[in-house]
């Protein structure tokens, strides 16, 4: 099953088979080199819980100017890591920093955006999240629907039917990085954005610079954060995605695992 409709842009075809997203060429050509390359879920050095993170943000930054991004978050996990020190020098290579956290909210990861470093730490609950959220934030449900099993009592730090129990504070459901030809997760994420009018967003979940650029997003937008964020709210993203090999996607489930503390 296919379609060729997506938040609004016709050229946009997504396969709910295997999650692929593709564009066709004068789509390319004439439409997304007015919008902005994104990646909104970055692990750098400093994550306290992915503590041997080596890349800086300034090292995702130079590289992310190589490969042509416009913005960028780091979304650390449980904290907002001050971006001051970069700003200046992520916009003289023309590119947008919005303060972003990988937020554990009730033993599920969220992505916050545009929350202080004090209010991500005193989030706790949904209700939490309910009572602060306002319209300069942004929530993204980060993989979904994957199985993301944490040790050591393993349990599913994905949001799965939480989602639609705190549907009113969802903007976004994020279309993962890790999947192949063959298998994916996505696919419920493709599903439910379309029936919730939600946006979704490509991101890498990167934790290291070479994990970037398969999955990103193009956000139909001006160069600040503010409009950044109501872009994604009115679903003003398109995604662009490729599957990993079998290979890649086994390498990087191991290499988190060598890390994990039990």
């Amino acid at each position: 099953m296919s379609t060729s409709k997506s938040s609004g842009y016709e050229a946009l075809h997504i396969s709910y088979t295997n999650a692929k997203v593709e564009h066709t060429f004068i789509y390319k050509l004439f439409f997304l080199k007015f919008m902005l390359k994104s990646d909104l879920h970055l692990h750098c050095k400093g994550d306290p819980e992915d503590d041997y993170i080596e890349d800086t943000a300034k090292d995702y930054i130079d590289y992310a100017a190589k490969l042509g991004f416009n913005v960028l978050s780091f979304t650390c996990h449980k904290t907002v890591l001050d971006i001051k020190p970069f700003q200046k020098y992520a916009m003289k290579k023309g590119i947008v920093l919005i303060p972003g956290a990988e937020a554990c909210i009730e033993e599920k990861d969220v992505l916050l955006y545009n929350f202080t470093k004090k209010q991500v730490a005193g989030i706790k609950t949904f209700d939490d999240l309910r009572a602060i959220k306002s319209k300069k934030h942004l929530v993204i449900a980060p993989h979904p629907f994957y199985p993301h099993f944490e040790p050591p009592f393993f349990r599913n730090r994905s949001m799965n039917k939480l989602i639609l129990a705190n549907i009113d504070l969802i903007d976004a459901l994020e279309f993962c990085n890790l999947y192949t030809s063959h298998m994916t997760f996505n696919t419920k994420a493709v599903l439910a954005a379309k029936k919730h009018r939600l946006a979704l967003v490509g991101n890498s979940d990167a934790h290291n610079i070479r994990q970037m650029n398969t999955t990103y997003s193009w956000i139909d937008s001006k160069l600040d954060a503010e409009s950044i964020i109501k872009a994604v709210k009115q679903r003003k993203v398109e995604i662009a995605s490729a599957p990993r090999s079998a290979f890649s996607c086994l390498s990087i489930l191991l290499g988190h695992a060598r890390h994990i503390k039990f």
